[in-house]
């Protein structure tokens, strides 16, 4: 018997399940695509149980014949490409046939459809990739697909879901992304029978952007469009940028849009981060929603099976095209997103060698061991909030005398580079040592630790906001925000609903002092969406990491000598981990040995 077996059609089917449909919002994405190259005005979706156990899409496009819908369910069957030259030039959104015969291998599938003008049209049902019934019906112009149980017969890959809010989160944004480029479409969401987009068809992706984002957000947001009838390298280029100083910790509100199709590309996520030049801050990303119309024949979608990735023939042209235009937007503001050709990195008070500086060490695998206890840590004096608010001390320049700064430890701080690096010399078993210490990451550990120790204990202490700050979000983050309330409010920080789409913040741990709550929901939704939190006890880990890298000191903030003894002195004293709670080193250390050998000495 060979051993090489050609497969059966429904295991390829459902081979090409796997690539196709990771989750409910892999359906409702390929089904919109469908709808709106059939020329549809008007889509709606609904979904139950976040498309666990329905979704129906709904359009009035030009719908098809019995013969053509039986065939759209065989694999590689389409209306949209004749010949291998059509690949080069792509103009419709699907284009390989396997959407249909790939959602019905792992679902059950009702179709209902009929071409314009007509009545009567046809009805398919189909379950694991096999038709049972194909009949007349009654029908309105235009198409339903009806997806139930999915992946019903596939139950090891049911597993791999999500929950419930996490998933229609998904699908929210799958909306949104259709919605924005789709313009002249009219869009509704709704949910369990509750509606949760309406979207109205507008005069262009400027106008349906503003009805997706909030007023708070709109403010934080620059506009910008290629001038009419000009391109750079056959680029035209339209959208929303975010002004300097409205940055999130992930790229996940950067919206691509290529000739109308949501895409993912490594170049155009860097040159929108080149595009801001010094004015972004390592870790930091813009929000971005970025609508590119090109020659078709210039980009190859056919990269992905589910068509999310694309290969452009010249990247560098898009990359400066890019770069070029929202740069110049920037500009416009008055913006320095140019670093000057003679610009020192980085600044130290002090007649450390540049080279030593230059050449660092690698950060060590753990610290000096020092005495230090659980109750030490509670004890803490980590608050240093009231030194880092007044403007007054901060502009203040440091004590000349240095023995006024040195620590209990034995470690004596000598002053900053950067505003961001504490130097610093300790007294170590084999010698004295040159240490670098980031000031953000190590007071977001202490931070973290205090804060964790509570929680352990007595539960983290609360502390009523003077003026509560209210703050809207998109619908995904809402439903996301809604979901994480009470294991919020289980650390200290009380959130609750104010209104459509929009939270108040009422309460959050004393120890984080003055915040901003709204920058701070902000990271805990980065941060949350970055990783799987599929536990509470999780999530509620990854918000007290965000909470203290939010109220942690900053890079760039000046620091006094007794600021710096003070927050060096609970470091050096206490036992943590040699990172921040994100994973960045802390410190560096250089020894006499390093040092001898630097400058020649042995």
């Amino acid at each position: 018997m060979p051993r090489i077996q050609i497969l059966p059609e429904i295991v390829c089917n459902k081979i090409a399940a796997g690539e196709v449909v990771e989750r409910p919002a892999s359906i409702v994405k390929e089904l919109i695509e469908n709808a709106v190259d059939a020329g549809a005005t008007r889509i709606t979706v609904d979904v139950e149980e976040s498309g666990r156990r329905m979704i129906r899409i709904s359009d009035d496009g030009e719908g098809m014949e019995a013969e053509d819908a039986r065939r759209a369910f065989q694999r590689h069957a389409t209306s949209k490409l004749r010949t291998e030259d059509d690949l080069t030039a792509i103009r419709t959104m699907g284009f390989r046939g396997e959407a249909l015969p790939s959602i019905a291998a792992v679902a059950r599938i009702r179709m209902v459809t009929a071409p314009t003008g007509e009545t009567v049209g046809t009805e398919i049902r189909i379950a694991g990739g096999k038709i049972e019934s194909v009949r007349e019906t009654a029908a309105a112009s235009g198409t339903v697909v009806e997806v139930q149980d999915l992946f019903f017969n596939t139950p090891a890959r049911k597993k791999f879901l999500k929950s419930n809010p996490t998933e229609l989160s998904h699908i929210v944004r799958t909306v949104q992304q259709q919605a924005l480029p789709n313009f002249s479409i009219h869009f509704r969401l709704s949910h369990n029978g509750g509606t949760l987009l309406e979207l109205p068809a507008v005069r262009d992706e400027l106008e349906r952007a503003a009805q997706l984002i909030g007023p708070e957000d709109g403010s934080e947001l620059l506009e910008f469009a290629s001038e009419a009838g000009t391109a750079i390298d056959g680029v035209r280029l339209k959208g929303w940028i975010s002004k300097p100083g409205y940055f999130r910790n992930s790229r996940d509100h950067q919206e691509f849009f290529l000739n109308r199709r949501a895409i993912r590309n490594p170049t155009l996520s860097h040159a929108l981060g080149e595009a801001y030049g010094t004015l972004l801050a390592k870790g930091r990303h813009p929000v971005a929603y970025l609508f590119i119309e090109m020659d078709p024949a210039s980009v190859d979608v056919n990269v992905h099976p589910a068509k999310r990735e694309v290969r452009f023939r010249d990247t560098q042209a898009i990359h400066r095209a890019v770069m070029t235009t929202l740069r110049e937007r920037l500009r416009r503001e008055g913006l320095p997103v140019d670093r000057p050709a003679d610009a020192t990195p980085y600044s130290i008070s002090g007649s450390f060698p540049a080279r030593a500086l230059s050449e660092s060490g690698s950060p060590t695998a753990a610290w000096p061991s020092r005495e230090g206890t659980r109750e030490e840590l509670r004890e803490a004096a980590t608050l240093y909030r009231p030194f880092l608010e007044s403007e007054e001390s901060s502009r203040r320049e440091a004590p000349s005398a240095l023995s006024e700064g040195v620590t209990k430890p034995g470690i004596q701080p000598l002053g900053q580079v950067d505003r961001t690096y504490i130097v610093a010399t300790f007294a170590g078993n084999d010698g004295p040592e040159l240490h670098l210490i980031d000031q953000h990451a190590a007071h977001e550990r202490l931070l973290f630790e205090r804060l964790m120790a509570q929680r352990r204990d007595a539960g983290i202490e609360g502390q009523p906001l003077l003026i509560p700050e209210v703050m809207g979000f998109g619908p995904s983050e809402t439903i996301q925000i809604r979901e994480w309330l009470p294991v919020l409010a289980g650390i200290g920080l009380e959130v609750e609903e104010f209104g459509e789409r929009s939270f108040r913040i009422r309460a959050a741990p004393a120890l984080l002092g003055t915040i901003d709550g709204r920058g701070l929901l902000r990271d805990i939704l980065d941060d949350g969406a970055a990783g799987s939190v599929p536990t509470s006890e999780d999530l509620a880990v990854a918000v007290i990491a965000s909470m203290a890298c939010h109220a942690a000191i900053k890079a760039h903030q000046p620091l006094q000598i007794e600021q710096m003894s003070r927050l060096l002195e609970d470091l050096y004293r206490l036992e943590v981990p040699p990172t921040c709670p994100h994973g960045r080193p802390i410190r560096v250390r250089f020894g006499r040995a390093e040092l001898e050998k630097w400058f020649q000495r042995r």
